[in-house]
């Protein structure tokens, strides 16, 4: 009866490691608000400036992208946008913006993009509202 005892308890410890190690391994990093670099208008220009491997999601609908958007910039809407995006793949950096500061769209983009595993990603918290106010270039349709 007694190694039936230890046996038992040995399997139980065991499953219960396994089952640990598992839902590790399921574990989504947790991106805090404190993780997202704020970019302003002017710094987004010394980004750009500075390096070609820079992509810049513009997660507003559609239709507000083709009224106008920052140029270069491509349209995922924040429902479709996917880490996995094949636009993403070769970016050194990834830049999202939304209508304007207090658009939240944006900053869950760049939090669902570093959940994901993606290194340097930014928000351009001013969005379209403050690049156009600004008088920066306007790139209207697709």
């Amino acid at each position: 009866m007694g190694n039936y005892r230890i046996i038992n308890t040995v399997a139980c410890l065991c499953l219960a490691f396994l089952a640990l190690g598992l839902v590790a391994c399921n574990q989504v990093p947790q991106v805090t608000d404190n993780d997202i670099e704020i970019l302003d208008a002017i710094e987004l220009i010394e980004l750009l400036d500075e390096s070609q491997d820079v992509v810049i999601v513009d997660v507003r609908p559609d239709y507000r992208y083709r009224t106008g958007h920052l140029p270069n910039a491509i349209n995922i809407p924040l429902p479709q946008l996917d880490p996995d995006d094949p636009r993403l793949a070769d970016a050194e950096h990834i830049v999202v913006y939304g209508d304007g500061p207090r658009n939240t769209l944006s900053h869950a983009a760049a939090k669902k993009l570093l959940a994901a595993g993606n290194a340097q990603v930014s928000d351009f918290r001013g969005g379209f509202d403050m690049w156009n106010r600004h008088d920066h270039p306007v790139v209207t349709g697709y």
